[in-house]
């Protein structure tokens, strides 16, 4: 018989119950991006916040809908799509990455959780 997970269970990597103040203390944290045969590709965790899309909305409450905005590396540039990210403590999979533009450090991803 399996133990009932723990509401704060960060090793599950569960996107549907995921929220904002679970992966605000992240931001400046390094994630793993491991796509064998693919090498690895190191990014970085810049920003989470709130998106407020429909100004009615309560988003607060529920601490979604939230983006998140990853540098990566100059090298390399992935493609939009599902993503394992790798973390410490609390690894994203299947994440939905976006290439939104790049600044002087690198190009830049968003993930948005609605």
């Amino acid at each position: 018989m399996t133990p009932p997970k723990e509401s704060g269970d960060h090793a599950s990597g569960d996107l549907a119950s995921l929220t904002l103040a679970q992966v605000q203390p992240l931001v400046d944290s390094t994630f793993s991006r491991a796509n064998p045969p693919e090498p690895d590709i190191v990014l970085q965790l810049i920003s989470a916040e709130l998106t407020q899309r429909d100004p009615n909305a309560e988003a607060v409450a529920s601490g979604r809908p939230f983006s998140l905005l990853f540098r990566g590396p100059t090298e390399v540039l992935l493609t939009q799509g599902m993503h394992d990210l790798a973390h410490p403590a609390r690894p994203l999979s299947g994440v939905f990455l976006v290439p939104v533009g790049k600044d002087e450090e690198g190009p830049l991803y968003e993930a948005v959780f609605g």
